[in-house]
């Protein structure tokens, strides 16, 4: 609104292109896709001629708000303009071709690259790495030798981002093989060293493919090379090691990294290690890991709780999970899963709706309709008001709890078609991205264990 007022008002005056171009690219940081065609036809109405910097601003705001087609379009538009066309170079173009990359359209990117090599755009070694970036995200790194190879033949030497992006395709493809391999040639043709990010995809690789033996020798490679692991290899380490169902190892690992390098794990390697726990069919373990991360001050995400609520209902711990959700949402009457000390950082803001469903019906085909979903149910909706519980499953959760027809009170326990653990259409949130947070380090106690053992992984 205040970008608005600021171009409308009277006592400012856009009159060159580089303005124009500055107030493009503001409209599209603010998602504003309207205000950004709005400054671009008033520019043109005007006759002004953009320069490859406004053109540049104009075609990735366009891109960054979801419309690669329409850059596309605009480019070829410049392309008919006799006093715009000299505008168009290798980094609008570049524009355009991470649009489709992330919107993982092979077709279109090779589209875009072959009017580039017919128009002899000059090509640059990020044109190279975004076209390898595509082959990585849409699964076809069966195209990247053509594409090294071109690169080359344009006297264009691949780049430490160039490997690390084959790296990742090959492992995230599941080659990890071949992602060695690429390290391999990498040390032996060049002078390039491998860098935390080209490490931690084969780690991811490893990870994959139960490799926990190559991914531990991976690590000392990259211990002894003076690369420093992080919170992300740790969280790699972690899935590596509950993939191959070593969980002491996955604690010891955590506990023994973050000392070396004096950081603290974060919520990403926390979640992770809770699900180890679950998938290790501890779920007891994987409380304490939280009450641990609490105590080190680290909040949880809406993927921890996810975790630990889901294995509770299916462990038939529904007192658990009821006071699991109080928890993440701010709610009296978490304790004693959570310690009245820690109510305040175990309360989040971006709990994903469908979990909320999923316990309340959950808790009512586990026959805890009065005395756990409806309260809870009645919490939510009295002070949790931004939570829109929908009609329909507070209908669903009541019906559960009705008596039959001939006056008994026994509870039934008919399913609905949404009451299979999937995500209800009743709540349209999502789940969170991952966010980085630090803490001290603090983690579970092995003994702790669970005696149920009805909990698949």
């Amino acid at each position: 609104q205040k970008l608005k007022q600021l171009h409308n008002t009277d006592k400012m005056s856009v009159s060159g292109s580089h303005t124009f171009g500055s107030l493009i690219k503001a409209y599209g940081h603010a998602k504003d896709i309207d205000g950004v065609w709005r400054c671009w036809k008033e520019m043109r109405s005007r006759h002004i001629r953009p320069t490859s910097i406004t053109l540049g601003c104009m075609v990735e705001a366009v891109v960054s708000n979801g419309d690669t087609e329409g850059a596309y379009d605009l480019i070829h538009q410049m392309q008919e303009d006799d006093r715009c066309r000299d505008a168009l170079n290798a980094v609008i173009y570049c524009s355009v071709l991470k649009g489709f990359t992330r919107e993982k359209k092979m077709q279109r990117v090779m589209t875009v690259y072959e009017e580039m090599v017919n128009r002899k755009v000059d090509l640059s070694i990020v044109t190279y790495n975004t076209l390898l970036d595509a082959c990585a995200r849409c699964g076809r790194m069966d195209k990247a030798p053509e594409i090294v190879t071109e690169m080359k033949s344009q006297g264009i030497q691949p780049n430490l981002i160039t490997y690390s992006t084959m790296v990742k395709g090959h492992c995230q493809a599941g080659d990890i093989e071949r992602g060695f391999a690429m390290l391999e040639e990498m040390k032996n043709e060049t002078r390039l060293k491998p860098d935390e990010i080209m490490y931690n995809s084969l780690l991811d690789g490893c990870a994959q493919n139960n490799l926990v033996d190559e991914g531990m020798g991976l690590l000392r490679r990259m211990e002894e090379k003076g690369v420093a692991p992080s919170n992300f290899t740790l969280s790699l380490l972690v899935k590596l090691m509950n993939r191959c169902r070593k969980l002491d190892s996955a604690f010891s690992l955590v506990q023994e990294i973050s000392a070396k390098y004096r950081f603290s794990p974060n919520v990403h390697v926390y979640s992770n290690l809770i699900q180890a726990c679950v998938a290790n069919r501890q779920l007891q373990r994987g409380m304490t890991t939280l009450s641990n991360m609490l105590e080190a001050r680290v909040r949880p995400e809406s993927r921890t709780y996810a975790i630990l609520v889901r294995a509770s209902i299916t462990q038939n711990q529904c007192d658990q999970a009821a006071g699991l959700i109080r928890g993440a949402l701010g709610l009296p009457g978490a304790q004693p899963y959570i310690s009245e000390q820690q109510t305040s950082l175990a309360a989040i803001n971006n709990l994903d709706y469908n979990l909320i469903a999923e316990t309340l019906q959950g808790l009512a085909d586990k026959g805890r309709v009065q005395d756990l979903a409806v309260p809870l149910m009645s919490d939510i909706k009295r002070l949790q008001p931004g939570v829109q519980l929908d009609a329909g499953l507070q209908r669903r959760v009541m019906s559960v709890g009705l008596p039959t027809e001939a006056g008994g009170s026994q509870m039934t326990h008919q399913k609905s078609e949404h009451s299979s653990y999937g995500c209800s259409p009743a709540f349209g949130g999502r789940p969170s991205n991952d966010g980085n947070r630090q803490n001290q380090n603090s983690f579970g106690n092995s003994s702790n264990r669970s005696d149920n053992r009805s909990w698949r992984s």
